[in-house]
């Protein structure tokens, strides 16, 4: 729903709207609300799967890690959007794949046991 409304907001006549700048400030903040959705889901997952205690911290962290995306996003686009800015959103990237890993790994190990 949010691309629908994005390209409606965004987009006349095939022309882009937005400059580059303003457009990484609105993927940050678009990308924020999932990230708070996800680290909801990832809390009231993380105590019903059968995973160690480290497993659980490191999950956990990785999750709240995850938050480095959005703000990556939006510092880019404060900074005027340069092509050099530091890839500061990887550190998110890294942290949304390393809770899911460890999410999908808790998952399997508790439908075995």
């Amino acid at each position: 729903m949010l691309g629908v409304t994005f390209n409606e907001q965004s987009i006349q006549d095939g022309n882009h709207l937005l400059s580059l700048a303003r457009f990484y400030m609105r993927e940050g903040h678009s990308h924020g609300n999932f990230m708070a959705f996800f680290n909801i889901f990832v809390g009231l997952t993380l105590n019903n799967l059968n995973l160690t205690e480290k497993a659980k911290k490191i999950a956990s962290y990785s999750a709240m890690a995850a938050v480095m995306l959005p703000i990556g996003l939006a510092l880019q686009g404060l900074a005027g959007a340069p092509a050099d800015f530091p890839p500061i959103g990887m550190i998110g990237i890294l942290g949304i794949t390393m809770s899911l890993v460890i999410l999908i790994m808790g998952s399997f190990k508790t439908k075995e046991g």
